[in-house]
């Protein structure tokens, strides 16, 4: 576990770097663009996304809305939150969850120039939710103990092939934890674990 703590971490770091490195390249590339801070209230300053999440606990859908918060030359980081539903890998007993995650994002320019182009990002997000059964079976009422959290990052990609559609890709992990997980009798996958996770879907922009 400690291993992949660390794995995690290096790839976390490495994934960001890179995307703030490309971040700046672009910018030299592209002389005409203005300097200094800018307006984010741009034709893609908000947007609502739907994409699906498989990782090694469970598959999650999320419904997302999104939206500038900073531009700075050809840099510029992004609010992400996000509505999510997973039915976790455990059928004794079955599982639900229900949250809600944020997320930042820091990346180049991530603008539609009239044709098909990618934008690469770094992100980090933290969630927090509900477990829909307890651990003996008996249902409970949704906004009720016990609670999860999760923390983590990666690094995704928005395929930009319209003004206003883009195709999301995001690649991450981190740790997930349900809060007295051990005493309520989860087991250790469910009460705290690392895992990986991958991310599809889509997004549109106004």
């Amino acid at each position: 576990m400690k291993i992949l703590k660390y794995i995690f971490i290096i790839n976390i770091i490495l994934l960001s770097s890179f995307a703030i490195l490309k971040a700046e390249e672009n910018a030299e590339e592209n002389n005409e663009e203005k300097k200094g801070f800018q307006s984010v209230l741009d034709n893609r300053f908000f947007s609502i996304g739907l994409f699906s999440s498989a990782d090694s606990i469970k598959t999650t859908v999320n419904l997302e809305f999104g939206f500038k918060i900073m531009k700075y030359n050809n840099f510029q980081i992004k609010s992400y939150t996000a509505v999510t539903g997973s039915k976790i890998y455990d059928d004794s007993p079955q599982m639900y969850q229900l949250g809600l995650m944020q997320k930042f994002t820091f990346g180049g320019n991530d603008e539609y120039r009239g044709k098909i182009s990618i934008a690469r990002y770094g992100f980090a997000f933290a969630s927090f939710g509900f477990l829909s059964f307890d651990a003996d079976r008996s249902g409970k009422f949704l906004f009720a103990k016990p609670y999860y959290w999760e923390v983590g990052g990666g690094a995704g990609f928005n395929i930009n092939v319209s003004k206003h559609v883009g195709i999301v890709l995001e690649f991450g992990g981190g740790l997930h934890m349900v809060h007295n997980g051990k005493e309520l009798g989860y087991p250790e996958k469910i009460n705290k674990a690392g895992f990986g996770r991958i991310s599809v879907g889509g997004r549109y922009y106004f």
